[in-house]
């Protein structure tokens, strides 16, 4: 548990979401069509558009497939983004606290204007295939996420679902935070959080194809439901939107803290991320077959299953004293949140 604990603390630093005023870039026609076509779906699909700060798309970075099977016969098309440890994206990912090699990425995501408003509901599908071998040595490598918006700019990370050193988590805000200036000078939201680490000897994470249904409603009387291959893993009830406006949904390959691996002797190997069936929808249906099986699953109280431990934590705030996390006794008490 100490190691774990440590481990969340070096990598609580929240990532800066300025983004100087360049809110997306958008897709080119042929792109649009082939996201549409292999990977989009429901409210997602022709409504993308790419990060501003992604590495460049160098040939071979992406790569649509009509059929890719793993090895228990399940077969999707989709896309496959091959992120090198050698491409640079914007500088304040790359070079964000001074040292070269901090964070790179290739997001695909929501524009403003599809953004989902305050009070609303919605249901999200993300499926990945990630090989068996691919490892995240003190740094973290995010599969998709969500950012909190205050109008049109992003003012914080929530909810997350990442491998942190090895180890599959799904990270998402508390009602608690306080708001000082990131290392870009901008005016930014420090939250503190709920991190679940599921186990892996529930069912398998890695080397084949994962699909993550989440129905999550935006409001302070709201709620964040997470299913993997169809169980249900975190169920979390609450104010999922603290004063924000919109939550904005990201997908696609983000790695960051690497220097923290590299300063150790780790070498950051080059990653491939497959997804499929990415969307958004009103209703359940529109994303998933058995939706009533689903659905019966949930209680009208927080519950967790599959998972291994559940901390609580502080990120690195100036003036709160610094990052901190704590166990919070997790299978021993059945309702940490």
């Amino acid at each position: 548990m100490k190691k774990i604990l440590s481990i969340l603390l070096i990598l609580l630093l929240v990532p800066s979401i300025s983004y100087a005023n360049k809110w997306h870039t958008k897709m080119k026609k042929k792109e649009k069509k082939d996201f549409a076509h292999y990977v989009l779906k429901a409210q997602s699909d022709n409504k993308m558009v790419f990060n501003p700060r992604n590495v460049p798309n160098r040939p071979g970075l992406i790569k649509f497939f009509d059929k890719i099977e793993d090895n228990m016969g399940v077969a999707e098309k989709g896309i496959e983004i091959n992120l090198s440890y050698s491409d640079v994206g914007d500088k304040l990912d790359w070079s964000r606290l001074g040292e070269p090699g901090f964070a790179q990425r290739f997001n695909i995501m929501e524009p403003y204007k599809h953004t989902t408003k305050k009070g609303k509901t919605k249901w999200y599908r993300v499926g990945y295939f990630i090989p068996e071998d691919t490892r995240t040595d003190k740094h973290t490598l995010t599969i998709f996420d969500f950012k909190k918006l205050y109008g049109k700019g992003e003012k914080t990370p929530d909810a997350t679902f990442r491998f942190t050193n090895n180890e599959l988590s799904w990270q998402f805000n508390s009602t608690k935070y306080i708001v000082e200036k990131n290392e870009t000078g901008d005016e930014q939201f420090f939250f503190e959080s709920y991190v679940v680490n599921f186990d892996p000897l529930f069912s398998p994470l890695k080397g084949k194809w994962v699909n993550v249904l989440l129905n999550a409603k935006w409001a302070k009387d709201g709620f964040l439901h997470l299913w993997i291959d169809g169980k249900l893993r975190s169920s979390y009830y609450g104010d999922t939107m603290s004063d924000a406006t919109s939550a904005r949904f990201k997908f696609g390959p983000y790695r960051h803290h690497m220097t923290q691996a590299t300063d150790s002797g780790f070498k950051i190997p080059d990653v491939k991320v497959r997804y499929s069936n990415v969307g958004k929808a009103d209703k359940c249906e529109d994303l998933w077959s058995g939706c009533s099986e689903i659905i019966s699953q949930l209680t009208d109280k927080s519950q967790l299953n599959g998972v291994r431990v559940v901390v609580y934590c502080k990120s690195a705030f100036k003036s709160d004293g610094g990052a901190s996390c704590r166990n919070l006794g997790y299978p021993k008490n059945q309702r940490p949140f």
